[in-house]
């Protein structure tokens, strides 16, 4: 044992001593002293400060490297570049902002991309886990792409509504392997992870900003077709850089398509068609439910029909070997707060996020480009609060994160409550809007690190799946929910005499989806995340100075 430690500790010398060094040496008991002192460094502080060296002031080009890989984290092997990591966390960021950015475009139209995404999440994210990632990946950002700009051709009504149907497949086919490459990628908690999934789940909320602005900008200039024709272009762009960026991370081993296909033998075709019709079915009442009346036959019947679908579904998953939603997940505690807390604050955040919009361009008579300009410190502020939670994941309690985030949510809903038709910008909705964005970027953080490990890497697109179907399904919910408080409030005699309180009564529905989740946030039991495990970065550097002094003992 104590020759092991001494080979270890030469080990972390040797690469710091100068050339003179190695022949005259010094006295033998200094060397273990300082290798000693570097040793108890790794295990108490961090291994940026384990390489000290034997006391001299240079280091050598191998010990700064040590120092920057250790503290940040290396890059994952399946990227040959930082280039190409960088590339890809934006391509992942893009793809996660592809419903969202649709929302902020024109959120009415998205009910069918939303209803039809959130059918096929669970489905799609299972097919590409067996399938192949890469290839869904880029499919869904071509068809994403062609759709787009489809929708731009439309002539009524009708056929912009079958359209965005079916744009919602590719919209559902971009997530799940976004997520599971990324999840499979980065392994080992680091810095660099957190990075890495702070940029991602910026997506959904600053997806919303930029395609209210930009959309805006191109329907201010031109016309509403001009909004998805730029969509289009964006979205292809991205899919040519795709093939490029995006690495090869499968969970199977390269074989020919045909090989591959016998993978299909463990999809879960019953549990997929029971929760495309369940989803499909409730969501679809939900979403007629405001215009049609919600005691109306049709209405009740969606409801109860999807309902029933969905409990059969989870009947099933119980038995099915490999089933779409694995069951176990929603025992951890942890995991079922969190989605329970993210959703209450995505339904507030969608709520307030529409409203608002909707707010300026009928109450406040703003033009759309008035409306985008408006709205651009939630994009702004969005991009600052993700550099904030790449930076604390690993620092600060997640528990504190997450009711932070529910606070801000609460503290914005409260601030588009009290807000009036000639309410001063600066005093209300642009500090609401900075709010409102903080919520959504801390709690998605957390959400998405934690929601990846708890499934096994062969099947994280899946696990992407679960937590985007809620997110979807919450969106087509809360549209429902709002539009029938909006318009039962609009046709009442104090609705009509002050048209300013259906938005009133609207943003307090926010208040209450904020209020829940900030009572719910502190039950969550959370450390931090993030923090690469100190026994493996001292197992990396033994083997990595073990190796440097097999190098150097021929000499």
């Amino acid at each position: 044992m104590a020759k092991d430690t001494e080979k270890i500790c030469d080990a972390i010398e040797m690469p710091l001593r100068q050339p003179e060094d190695k022949s005259d040496g010094g006295p033998e008991g200094e060397s273990q002293s300082s290798s000693s002192y570097a040793f108890e460094t790794i295990e108490n502080q961090t291994a940026t400060e384990a390489i000290t060296g034997s006391g001299d002031d240079k280091e050598t080009d191998m010990s700064r490297l040590e120092r920057i890989t250790t503290s940040f984290g290396a890059r994952p092997e399946c990227f040959k570049s930082t280039l190409q990591e960088v590339a890809f966390v934006l391509q992942a960021t893009v793809a996660t902002a592809s419903s969202s950015f649709l929302a902020g475009t024109a959120l009415i139209i998205t009910v069918p991309v939303s209803l039809v995404a959130g059918a096929f999440q669970l489905a799609l994210g299972q097919l590409a886990d067996l399938l192949g990632r890469k290839a869904m990946f880029i499919t869904g950002m071509a068809g994403f792409s062609l759709f787009s700009l489809l929708v731009s051709f439309a002539q009524n009504p009708f056929w912009m509504l079958i359209v965005c149907g079916v744009l919602g497949i590719p919209a559902a086919m971009v997530v799940p392997p976004a997520i599971g490459i990324l999840g499979a990628a980065y392994v080992t908690p680091s810095k660099r992870k957190n990075a890495a999934f702070s940029s991602f789940s910026a997506g959904n909320p600053l997806g919303f900003a930029f395609g209210t602005i930009l959309c805006g900008i191109a329907t201010q200039i031109f016309n509403w077709r001009a909004a998805f024709i730029l969509l289009s272009i964006i979205w292809a762009v991205f899919t040519v850089s795709a093939f490029w960026a995006v690495p090869n991370v499968e969970t199977f081993e390269r074989a020919p398509l045909r090989r591959r296909l016998g993978a299909l033998r463990q999809f879960d075709y019953l549990g997929t068609v029971l929760t495309i019709f369940g989803t499909g079915m409730f969501t679809a009442g939900l979403t007629l439910g405001p215009q049609d009346g919600w005691s109306r036959a049709h209405v009740i019947a969606l409801i109860v029909v999807g309902i029933l679908l969905l409990v059969a579904f989870v009947f099933w998953e119980r038995v099915f070997p490999t089933p779409l939603m694995p069951l176990y997940i929603w025992k951890d505690r942890n995991f079922s707060l969190i989605i329970i807390v993210v959703i209450l604050g995505n339904m507030s955040f969608q709520t307030t996020g529409f409203w608002v919009a909707f707010f300026m361009q009928q109450a406040q008579r703003l033009s759309t480009l008035n409306v985008a300009v408006r709205l651009l410190p939630m994009a702004i502020a969005g991009l600052i609060w993700n550099i904030i939670a790449g930076r604390i994941l690993h620092r600060v309690n997640n528990t504190l994160i997450m009711i932070f985030g529910a606070a801000g949510y609460l503290a914005a809903a409260l601030l588009f409550s009290f807000m009036r038709v000639d309410s001063n910008y600066w005093a209300f909705i642009f500090p609401a809007l900075v709010l409102n964005v903080a919520g959504a970027d801390l709690q998605f953080n957390v959400a998405n690190m934690y929601v990846l490990q708890s499934l096994p890497r062969h099947q994280q697109s899946l696990a992407g799946g679960i937590f985007n179907v809620m997110i979807r399904l919450s969106n087509t919910a809360v549209l429902g929910i709002s539009t029938a408080v909006f318009s039962s409030v609009e046709s009442t005699p104090a609705g009509i005499e002050n048209p300013m309180l259906q938005y009133i009564r609207t943003f307090q529905t926010a208040v209450a989806f904020a209020a829940a989740g900030v009572a719910l946030s502190p039950f969550i039991r959370l450390g931090t995340q993030g923090n690469a495990p100190k026994a493996e970065i001292q197992e990396k550097l033994e083997k990595s100075t073990d190796a440097m002094q097999i190098v150097e003992e021929p000499r």
